[in-house]
């Protein structure tokens, strides 16, 4: 496998064991000093077995260090990492080329026995995830269930790692999981199935009335426009007003990308209180009511006007220019402000066409129909934002946001695409995307007619989370 995992047979790839074994012989090594000598690598006669245990260990901590590198930086484009990737799953390619030894070995290296090393359960699991048949299975499904129990980051890497895993017979390990007694093996189970899109709408439905809000959080990734909606909205409803703010913002993300009233209204009474809790501000602008224009120009008059801001660059309303530009433009205001309100203005009208005045631009975009949605300068459209998603963005969160959206502008068409996934599967979940949408929409007439979109990024990138 070159940019993607992939399932790979050891019996056909790994080498064979060492069936040569070469004595050792001193004869050179007496010219060296003592101290080098003791320094140097034990020969002996199991050379080979040796080498090939010491390479196997360097492969598997390479892919532990890999890993921290598959995110994207600020300045960096979401394709970036291709590189790291590339070098990842050359040390499984290493590994699986190793034969069957190696792989035992790697099991029985993924969980230290005195501290938590998550990076290796990490490298581990998906070593083991990409190597067909049954032995690898059974060791996934120790692996995993230790250091889920064990340590809150060693689990979440074997969730990442079972997440990004090829094999597709991974439901097997992690069905039995979704009724397990700790809590903790419900959640992670579930949070893998629902990434992979693996999760039944029955489970769904159980593990969002669990009563440990991990586990109604991990529910929350799964793609609850397949399910019934009239199951949904009230599911949705209950796990808006958890007091767990992770679980209400994705509550109330979902509700937006399911275009579920009760769900906006949820997000408005949220906003009107306090627009900062589960970042209800924005996410009742991503259901796109033009009405919530009026709320949102009030709140960019107050103390909360920086959430306003970001919310009204979502909402894309030309009528929103003016005020975004009274902020900008605002003499009390520090750079870093006047960078939040320059954002939410490239968000609604993008940059100035064939490089000229920004500023008149922007004035000239105030003057389009109010209540039509604009983004990047362009009638907000299903095309437009796949157009972002495909730009040059770095934020994971934020290229999710964008993905709900989508989810919302197709009527939950769009199929799975995820900004943690690795590069290539993303750029082939974009070809989908297209392939989906461009009858519909005409995103290559709109992708033609000039200003691309402006990439997705935060100012303060500590908001981005996995």
């Amino acid at each position: 496998m070159l940019d993607r995992p992939c399932v790979l047979d050891v019996a056909t790839l790994g080498a064979p064991a060492p069936s040569l074994r070469v004595p050792a012989q001193p004869g050179w090594r007496a010219a060296w000093p003592a101290d080098a000598d003791r320094a140097a690598p034990a020969f002996d006669a199991g050379g080979t077995s040796v080498f090939r245990r010491h390479a196997a260990e360097e492969c598997l901590d390479l892919v532990a260090v890999l890993r921290a590198y598959r995110a994207p930086q600020p300045e960096e484009d979401w394709r970036t990492p291709i590189g790291s990737e590339r070098r990842l799953l050359a040390q499984v390619n290493a590994i699986v080329g190793l034969g069957h030894e190696a792989l035992e070995q790697i099991a029985a290296l993924a969980i230290d026995p005195d501290l938590p090393d998550p990076g290796r359960v990490f490298a581990a699991l998906l070593v083991l995830g990409c190597v067909a048949g049954d032995r690898p299975l059974s060791e996934i499904r120790r692996i995993f269930e230790t250091a889920v129990t064990r340590h809150p980051e060693e689990g979440a890497h074997a969730v990442e790692a079972l997440s990004l895993a090829p094999r597709s017979d991974l439901s097997e390990v992690l069905t039995p999981l979704l009724n397990h007694e700790a809590a903790a093996l419900r959640a992670a189970a579930v949070r893998v199935l629902a990434f992979r899109w693996e999760l039944p709408e029955a489970a769904w439905d159980a593990a969002m009335r669990d009563p440990n809000p991990s586990v109604v959080g991990a529910a929350l990734g799964a793609p609850a426009q397949h399910f019934d909606p009239g199951r949904c909205e009230p599911l949705l409803m209950a796990a808006a007003q958890s007091s767990a703010e992770p679980v209400a913002r994705a509550a109330l993300r979902l509700g937006a990308a399911l275009r579920l009233p009760a769900l906006h209204g949820e997000a408005t009474r949220m906003a009107t209180r306090d627009g900062r809790w589960a970042d209800a501000l924005l996410a009742m602008a991503m259901h796109g009511h033009p009405g919530d224009a009026d709320l949102l120009r009030a709140m960019l008059r107050s103390a909360g006007r920086w959430q306003a801001a970001r919310a009204a660059g979502v909402l894309g309303l030309p009528s929103l220019v003016p005020d975004l530009l009274a902020l900008h433009d605002d003499p009390l205001r520090n750079d870093e402000e006047r960078q939040l309100a320059a954002q939410a203005l490239a968000t609604i009208a993008g940059p100035a066409p064939d490089g000229g005045d920004t500023a008149a631009w922007w004035h000239r975009v105030a003057q389009a129909p109010g209540d039509v949605r604009v983004r990047g300068g362009r009638p907000l459209s299903a095309g437009v934002l796949l157009a972002q998603l495909e730009g040059p963005g770095w934020w994971r969160a934020g290229r999710h946001d964008l993905y709900l959206e989508l989810v919302a502008a197709s009527r939950g068409r769009a199929p799975r695409f995820s900004p943690f996934d690795f590069v290539a599967v993303q750029d082939t979940s974009l070809r989908r995307l297209a392939e989906a949408m461009v009858p519909r929409d005409g995103r290559a007439a709109s992708a033609q007619a000039g200003h691309p979109a402006p990439p997705v990024h935060p100012v303060h990138p500590a908001h981005s989370a996995h």
